[in-house]
């Protein structure tokens, strides 16, 4: 399997991801979810920081990551009873309807296609299984936010409408996510749309956490047909 965006990266991603707002972000997702029994796929589980919070829920899960690095640091982590599968999330090496949840946190703005990603999180759903996603809000925390010193989102600049990568300069020193991988920027109707059609059948959509305007977008849906 080619290098992944994020091979290379882990000491960089553990300090930026294990920040209190993106522990939020995890538990979250794991609220949303509810407890086990089941198998549940944490799909782009990274260097596995959500794994622990679903395995104490009662889940039996499975991490994929397309990033050998991250799955490297991943495996102290999730521990013997956890399998961990490297793969691409647009195309997953997992039979139908195998699990009874799929979890990605974090995740969309690192898709090339999210549409074609939440299409296999359907696939490898059971009927009835349940589909849990947390990330970044497309409306305030996309690469056109326009921010104040303090950091509070002030406007936004054109190009919220348009879908596609965006990148800084490459930066190896930089904690600026779009100096290191990139983020692909999707707005708001694009994601939820991109759900919608995968068959899976949103149930519930909140703003979590305190700050305002929200920097997050949580979902969790249903495998119907």
């Amino acid at each position: 399997m080619p290098a992944a965006r994020y091979d290379g990266q882990t000491d960089w991603y553990e300090t930026f991801a294990r920040g209190e707002s993106f522990a939020a972000t995890r538990a979250c997702a794991v609220r949303l979810l509810g407890r086990g029994p089941g198998r549940c796929l944490d799909l782009g589980c990274g260097t596995g920081l959500t794994i622990p919070l679903l395995v104490d829920a009662g889940w039996s899960v499975v991490g994929a990551d397309v990033s050998a690095d991250q799955l490297r640091a991943a495996r102290p982590r999730a521990g013997a009873s956890v399998e961990l599968v490297q793969a691409d999330a647009h195309a997953l090496p997992l039979a139908d309807g195998t699990f009874d949840a799929v979890v990605s946190v974090l995740t969309h703005t690192d898709f090339d296609d999210p549409r074609r990603v939440f299409a296999e999180a359907h696939r490898v759903l059971r009927l009835g299984g349940t589909f849990v996603y947390v990330g970044v809000h497309p409306c305030f925390a996309s690469p056109f936010v326009e921010r104040s010193e303090e950091g509070v989102p002030v406007g936004l600049r054109p190009g919220y409408r348009e879908q596609g990568w965006q990148f800084l300069p490459p930066d190896p020193e930089s904690t600026r996510i779009r100096a290191r991988v990139g983020i692909n920027h999707l707005p708001l109707a694009g994601l939820l749309n991109a759900i919608a059609v995968s068959g899976l059948a949103i149930e519930h959509v909140e703003e979590p956490g305190e700050t305002d305007p929200p920097m997050n977008i949580a979902l969790r849906a249903v495998r119907r047909s």
